[in-house]
């Protein structure tokens, strides 16, 4: 009977850890992810969102209508945020007088000094008119903040390298700077180096490359490495435009900002997304803006949330994919639907993120995909409840060092910023910044090559050479 005994015992502990055995297995097996959140500090429950735009243009610069006019026209359109960011012009306050300069002033007609010297005009915002909109005494108390200090640098570059700057003094680089041809890095290292306050912003990238029409240089490791190098050498750049007005030409920048993430991170950078109208006229208002969650809807709180990257950013248009274009309906005086975020939950032991979206008919949210090294893991078409929740162990192999996701309808799409994921056995899967792409600026002549290439002379017979280029290739 003992003889029987033993084996007996012995088949039955292994059934009974055969049983158990793989979901042990699995577990043990699992990667446990720490998810940096952008969100983290927002009280979902108790805090506001506020529809902002970062970019926009007066006649202090190439726009079509006065500051206190475009001002007066986001007010009424039911905005919430306004930087007014004019080429080479630091807005130091709505009422405020500004410093204009050539040659824009010229354009513009502005009265002022001599020609050689800069043009110091009022900006002929009433006093009265201010309180009324920054506290919103004929909008129930809503009002719109001006967020001081911005500016568009690199203001008369043909090559079109422009840089927002945002929470500049008087005097910052940058005002009345004419700017340096094909460099981002030169504005922005300008206010990294200048000793005073002061963050950027990289503007419609795409404009520059052209990889609206050649969508391949969005992924070009010499224009990873060079973008990759701006933000890893200068903490004030905030990020960069993902989504610029209608979308035309950075409809690949959110490709590329997938591309710099994938090297930036590990660097321990993250690159915030921006999105905004850079309207110059009525008919480019309305199209691409960012939605702010904020306990209160003060100046200091939208720069926290400039600073960490606790927002979303909106479009009405996706033009990223040729085949199946987003196009939504709103601009100036018309709502828009884009769908909008309501909640984000992160569980860190089940490794799991959940997003909730409004649930309003108007903002129907027709999916949420989620994206990790620039490719869509899950896609959700069917929410519950409103919500759509990814499963970090379900993807491990396709997971990299961030996820992202984005809401999409009909109606225009919201991006998220990017998710930082930690865990053992990242460094594996790290890519690094492929610097050996652009060794050779780095020589005597290649330094030689690059002062050439800045210079407003080598932009002018580049457009000539691409437009007689596009003309041959068409006869």
């Amino acid at each position: 009977m003992k003889k029987l005994l033993k084996p007996l015992c012995v088949l039955l502990t292994a059934l009974l850890l055969g049983s158990v055995l793989p979901f042990s297995v699995l577990a043990a097996g699992e990667t446990d992810y720490t998810v940096v959140d952008p969100y983290a500090a927002v009280d979902w429950e108790t805090w506001g969102q506020y529809k902002a735009n970062l970019h926009t243009h007066s006649t202090f610069s190439d726009g079509e209508f006065t500051l206190p006019d475009m001002v007066e026209k986001y007010y009424n359109m039911g905005y919430d945020i306004l930087a007014m960011t004019d080429h080479g012009v630091i807005n130091y306050g709505w009422n405020r007088p500004h410093n204009t300069f050539p040659p824009f002033c010229w354009a513009n007609h502005v009265e002022g000094h001599p020609l050689s010297k800069k043009y110091h005009v009022e900006a002929n915002m009433t006093d009265e008119g201010y309180a009324r909109i920054t506290l919103g005494a004929d909008r129930g108390g809503r009002g719109m903040v001006d967020v001081t200090g911005g500016i568009e640098m690199n203001m008369a570059v043909i090559s079109k390298t422009h840089v927002n700057g945002y929470f500049l003094e008087e005097g910052s680089w940058g005002e009345g700077e004419w700017g340096t041809e094909n460099s981002y890095a030169a504005a922005v290292e300008g206010v990294e180096n200048d000793g005073r306050e002061g963050y950027t912003v990289l503007n419609h990238v795409g404009d520059w490359l052209d990889s609206d029409v050649h969508p391949e240089r969005a992924h070009d490791a010499k224009n990873i490495a060079y973008f990759a190098d701006i933000f890893i050498n200068n903490p004030s750049c905030l990020g960069m435009e993902i989504v610029n007005n209608n979308d035309r030409v950075t409809a690949q920048d959110r490709a590329l900002w997938d591309e710099l993430l994938q090297v930036v991170i590990p660097q321990g950078r993250n690159i915030t997304a921006f999105a905004d109208d850079d309207s110059e006229t009525e008919g480019e208002m309305g199209h691409t803006f960012e939605m702010f969650p904020l306990e209160e809807n003060t100046l200091e709180n939208v720069k926290t949330a400039m600073l960490s990257g606790a927002f979303f950013c909106c479009s009405r248009f996706d033009k990223s994919d040729p085949e199946n274009k987003i196009e939504g309906p709103g601009g100036y005086g018309n709502p828009e639907f884009v769908p909008l975020v309501q909640k984000i939950e992160v569980d860190q032991a089940a490794n799991t993120i959940t997003v909730r979206v409004l649930d309003d008919e108007t903002r129907p949210c027709r999916f949420v995909s989620w994206i990790a090294d620039g490719a869509v893991i899950q896609k959700d078409t069917e929410l519950t409840d409103g919500c759509a929740t990814i499963d970090l162990n379900d993807y491990e192999d396709l997971l990299g060092c961030y996820i992202r996701f984005q809401l999409g309808s009909e109606n225009g799409v919201t991006y998220s910023q990017a998710f930082e994921l930690k865990y053992d056995g990242r460094a594996e899967k790290e890519k690094a910044v492929p610097y050996e792409a652009v060794e050779f600026y780095t020589t005597p002549v290649g330094r030689l090559v690059k002062r050439f290439i800045e210079t407003r002379f080598f932009s002018v017979l580049y457009i000539v050479w691409e437009k007689l280029w596009e003309k041959i290739n068409h006869i």
